[in-house]
């Protein structure tokens, strides 16, 4: 099977680099031309907890010269999925398949309306991290998911997952459940990204206050509203209990979206804990802390250019 990785960022680089270590044959597709050109010609640098060195996938910026791959393994930012519809189908195989790790809700719906039947949905908690031009540090190991977003459990979904196992980067799991999946880490992600980014704290200090902790409850108790209205079953027994887990075991970590944020990038605020608030008022529902988060994390993004400096 041949894959192109669609959206070679810091999790693209990790995902990418694992599979042509594996032997997978794996080609990378990045949108900047000189960063391209850069890891093309000089390697691309992965470390972390898998290892340090230096490998040499195939990274390209124009998909028609990648020729035609038989999973396109989509990476991008969610608000980039639009605009990568024509990537993926330049690289497509008439007979290819297209799976979405990515954050949030929506790409989903974006890419099954481009490849009608042909889109697989699937989540990861492997951990990624861009360090410069060419090179990304591979920061955890994680669990993947992958399945039909009917439910139903094919030998296309199990085919993917063979190539995914490749990587050696923690299990990868063939799910009857993949929207329960994806929902799981939504409410995981809206719990702690937003927060921990508009408190300027690393993961494990946004548990360490009562406040915090209920910030996280009530983040979790308007998702689960929404949950159980749409009759989605989760993954997860305790969300609640969950995310203080996830909390404790990355400690240490600047979520992906605070990195956004310190970075000048635009986050992915409008799939998550805007997702979460849009859903609910679709359905009759109220989710104001979620909105609310969503549009603070907004206005930071809006007024960024006239941030007051730090004093010291």
């Amino acid at each position: 099977m041949r894959v192109g990785i669609v959206g070679a960022g810091a999790l693209g680089s990790v995902l990418g680099g694992l599979l042509f270590e594996a032997g997978v044959d794996a080609v990378l597709i990045r949108r900047n031309k000189d960063l391209a050109d850069l890891a093309s010609a000089q390697g691309l640098w992965l470390e972390g907890v898998s290892g340090d060195r230096l490998v040499h996938p195939p990274v390209l910026a124009d998909p028609a010269a990648a020729g035609r791959v038989d999973l396109a393994l989509v990476l991008v930012k969610s608000y980039d999925t639009e605009g990568a519809v024509p990537a993926v189908e330049t690289v497509l195989a008439a007979d290819g398949a297209v799976l979405t790790l990515q954050n949030g809700v929506g790409n989903f719906e974006t890419l099954e309306n481009a490849f009608p039947g042909r889109v697989l949905l699937g989540t990861t908690t492997i951990g990624a991290l861009a360090l410069g031009p060419a090179k990304v540090r591979h920061t955890g190991f994680g669990q993947t998911h992958v399945g039909e977003p009917d439910g139903a459990l094919t030998e296309r979904a199990r085919s993917v997952a063979s190539i995914l196992e490749k990587m050696n980067s923690g299990p990868v799991h063939v799910t009857d459940n993949a929207v329960g999946c994806l929902w799981s880490k939504l409410i995981i992600n809206a719990a702690i990204n937003a927060p921990a980014t508009l408190l300027r704290v690393r993961n494990g200090d946004l548990i360490e206050s009562d406040s915090g902790r209920e910030l996280i409850h009530t983040v979790v108790e308007e998702c689960s509203t929404i949950v159980r209205k749409n009759g989605i079953s989760l993954i997860l027994d305790n969300p609640e209990a969950q995310i203080l887990a996830v909390c404790q075991a990355t400690a240490g970590n600047l979520n992906s979206m605070f990195q956004d944020v310190l970075a000048g990038r635009r986050t992915e605020i409008d799939f998550i804990n805007g997702a979460v608030a849009r859903e609910a008022e679709r359905l009759g529902l109220s989710a104001p802390v979620n909105r609310t988060l969503a549009l603070l994390i907004k206005s930071i993004e809006a007024t960024a250019s006239r941030r007051v400096p730090d004093p010291s």
